[in-house]
């Protein structure tokens, strides 16, 4: 797994972030090292999004057959995951400064050995970066700015010093390789 993912134990991405912190987000790259239980046999994956316990768009899909362990990189912006039909999360309904964001993976086909993940945020301010550093709601590693706003894609993933050959052109994009 590339270094600059932030490891995670139990499956599941969890953190705590303010309105002005989410606003940041702009999407989540992540990262699963998984074994194959049978090969050849299908593997499919569901992703499982929360907020303040709340579920969201979960996503499923199938990543293919594969022979041997794999690497899977996922790419998604902050708004499918944890928005309401890809829109934002509304603060005002929970009437709390701070929301709990989870995100549970599971991988049907293999057992999932690693998974980390990379926050894909707008530039913070001064401000905002004391706030996170006092409470620590976050992992400050996990985020990777956007400085000027301009960052594509492939030039995010480059900035992160993540692998990016064999990436695709879709709104969330994937890369998938062996381990």
């Amino acid at each position: 797994m590339p270094e600059q993912f932030v490891l995670v134990e139990d499956g599941t991405i969890s953190f705590m972030a303010s309105q002005d912190l989410y606003d940041k987000f702009l999407g989540l790259a992540l990262c699963v090292v998984f074994n194959v239980e049978d090969r050849g046999k299908e593997i499919s994956f569901e992703l499982v999004p929360n907020v303040n316990g709340e579920r969201r768009n979960v996503l499923s899909g199938i990543l293919g057959s594969f022979d041997s362990d794999h690497m899977w990189i996922q790419y998604l912006k902050s708004n499918v995951l944890w928005g309401l039909l890809e829109g934002g999360v509304d603060f005002d309904q929970f009437e709390e400064s701070y929301l709990q964001f989870s995100l549970r993976i599971r991988v049907s086909g293999g057992t999932v050995k690693k998974l980390g993940y990379v926050l894909r945020c707008g530039q913070l301010e001064d401000d905002l970066k004391v706030v996170l550093e006092d409470n620590q709601f976050v992992d400050s590693t996990a985020l990777c700015e956007d400085i000027d706003g301009s960052t594509g894609l492939r030039e995010f993933l480059r900035k992160c010093h993540l692998p990016i050959e064999k990436l695709g052109n879709s709104g969330s994009e994937s890369e998938s390789e062996d381990d």
